[in-house]
């Protein structure tokens, strides 16, 4: 899921409301995708699920084989998880923990450590911190993390609807007769992050990795990144912002992508809007990409900051930056 929380117990209790729950289980590419990945490794395991809701993931583990399967959240639906596996016959292979995963005592030596901790652009919500708090206490040697890898993409995008839309669009052209383009200035040092749909036609290039993670070691600060990389224009255009995406790959066989290229899925791509520029064919774009914790400690969403400059022939024609403040839309 996507917002910034005031509180932990502001975070938690959102998820306990089966709304939330519906438009995750109803994410065909996502559930399913893990259905599978888990059905392919959890025989005889044991698994610990991180952030259970309402079970379904503890479910498919023990629907598969695994030898008993423990499952934590600190959300009120958790007694709806209880009841729904005892409904399904799996109530005796699963143990049902409430609380934060920082706070639990649990037995350890888990074969498995599965859980869905993705938010927009990957990130969101810092879940990751309690996964990896979870995988450094409790895993025995040789387990693995379900997903094990973790890939943040970026692509220069051109798409005026969303840059109507999300970014600096509507300040362009008289509102109701109206000239708000001073607002162009005041909005470029504050724009926002926001969830969107992109269309692969949008993108003006080859996708590029700023972030590339083994979850069975990465540690929790590896997550908050600073990186460089060079997107070539591969058609002209104009440059309204760049989309950003994650890739997991929850085992070596099974992808999950948010990519505008697949399936669509809830966590949709996210747009981070600059002030638009032109692109030719073998331009290049030079990005630096870093995310950083919020200063204020209660907020479950990075900071991320761009800078970049298109070049052309060697020279730099334009430089920009983008600053994100506040809360995914």
């Amino acid at each position: 899921m996507s917002e910034g929380y005031s509180s932990d117990h502001d975070y938690f209790a959102s998820y306990a409301d089966p709304g939330v729950h519906r438009l995750m289980i109803q994410d065909h590419a996502r559930t399913d995708s893990y259905r599978r990945a888990i059905e392919s490794v959890a025989k005889g395991k044991r698994v610990l699920d991180v952030g259970t809701g309402t079970g379904i993931l503890s479910m498919f583990a023990a629907r598969a084989g695994a030898a008993h399967v423990d499952a934590v959240d600190s959300s009120a639906i958790i007694d709806v998880a209880r009841d729904v596996a005892a409904d399904n016959g799996l109530g005796d292979r699963i143990t049902f923990h409430r609380g934060r995963m920082e706070d639990l005592d649990l037995e350890g030596g888990y074969d498995l450590i599965i859980s869905e901790w993705m938010g927009f652009f990957g990130l969101a919500e810092l879940m990751f911190e309690s996964v990896i708090d979870a995988r450094d206490r409790y895993m025995k040697p040789g387990g693995h993390m379900l997903p094990r890898t973790l890939r943040l993409c970026v692509a220069p995008v051109d798409d005026s609807h969303v840059h109507q839309d999300l970014g600096l669009g509507l300040w362009e052209r008289p509102v109701y007769g109206l000239d708000y383009s001073r607002l162009i200035e005041a909005e470029v040092q504050s724009l926002i992050t926001a969830a969107c749909d992109l269309k692969p036609a949008s993108l003006l290039g080859t996708p590029a990795d700023v972030l590339d993670i083994d979850l069975d070691h990465a540690c929790a600060d590896d997550f908050f990144f600073t990186t460089a990389a060079t997107l070539l224009i591969e058609r002209a255009g104009t440059v309204h912002g760049f989309g950003g995406w994650f890739e997991v790959d929850l085992t070596p066989d099974v992808e999950l992508s948010c990519s505008p290229m697949v399936p669509p899925t809830h966590w949709r791509q996210s747009f981070f809007p600059v002030r638009p520029f032109s692109v030719e064919p073998g331009d290049r774009i030079r990005l630096a990409m870093n995310a950083e914790r919020t200063e204020a400690g209660d907020q479950r969403l990075p900071l991320y900051f761009v800078d970049g400059e298109l070049v052309r022939d060697g020279k730099v024609l334009h430089r920009f930056f983008y600053r994100h403040h506040g809360s995914f839309e």
